[in-house]
């Protein structure tokens, strides 16, 4: 999903010379580094993949522009999360972004301990009604502060359960507790940018890329991790 430092010690272990990653490689849109010259995280991490010969492509772009899987076009990211779940069976059509999605009815909690262990969650940030039930989700694009388009479509598509990467509280989270505060079923289950995509690069890494590359040519799927870790005040209600 991101060539952290992490995922770059592992590549040298295992002898990789290509990094294959989604995200950008210097915390920017673009990778643009004229500005981290002096930065010593920026020098330390170029610094290991220059002394170990790495390449590492970003394949953003590539991979959320559609792949041909089975006579469709889909976006490879979300076609792995979906098929991670088995929900691909439920959608008809190219798979691309955003999606609604309508699952068999199932506790909203159930679901959040289902989210948590094929996600490899260290635990869930969670906004309005989480005592209800998923039926119906919605996987929007970012919410990232401008979201009217997004709350129109969770009143009129009848959305109960929204799986968001990035979430801002003062749009579409706030609304959705507001809305849950009516009794209304609504909720927000926050899993993150990374960990919601990863998925999408594992079925890359160890579904797809294998039938397209030499049988010979060694490929290794390397998980990032949770993004988040989570203090627990236990004393609060």
């Amino acid at each position: 999903m991101y060539a952290s430092v992490d995922v770059i010690k592992q590549a040298i272990e295992k002898n990789v010379n290509l990094i294959i990653a989604h995200e950008s490689l210097f915390w920017n849109h673009g990778d643009h580094t004229d500005w981290l010259i002096d930065n010593k995280t920026y020098q330390m991490k170029k610094k290991m993949l220059q002394d170990n010969y790495i390449t590492v492509w970003r394949n953003h772009d590539y991979i959320h522009a559609g792949i041909l899987c089975h006579g469709k076009r889909v976006d490879g990211i979300f076609y792995g999360l979906l098929k991670m779940f088995g929900w691909e069976k439920y959608i008809d059509r190219d798979i691309g972004f955003p999606l609604i999605i309508d699952v068999p009815k199932i506790s909203t909690k159930e679901f959040i301990n289902e989210l948590m262990e094929k996600l490899g969650l260290n635990g869930l940030k969670c906004f309005g009604n989480i005592d209800g039930y998923t039926k119906r989700i919605y996987i929007p694009m970012h919410i990232t502060g401008n979201d009217n388009d997004k709350i129109t479509i969770v009143d009129k598509e009848n959305i109960d359960t929204i799986i968001s990467m990035e979430c801002i509280d003062y749009t579409l989270g706030i609304y959705i507790k507001d809305t849950a505060m009516l009794n209304i079923d609504k909720c927000i289950l926050a899993v993150g940018h990374f960990n919601l995509e990863e998925p999408g690069m594992k079925w890359y890494g160890e579904e797809y890329l294998p039938t397209i590359l030499p049988k010979s040519l060694p490929i290794y799927f390397i998980k990032v991790s949770d993004m988040y870790q989570f203090q627990i005040n236990k004393g609060a209600k």
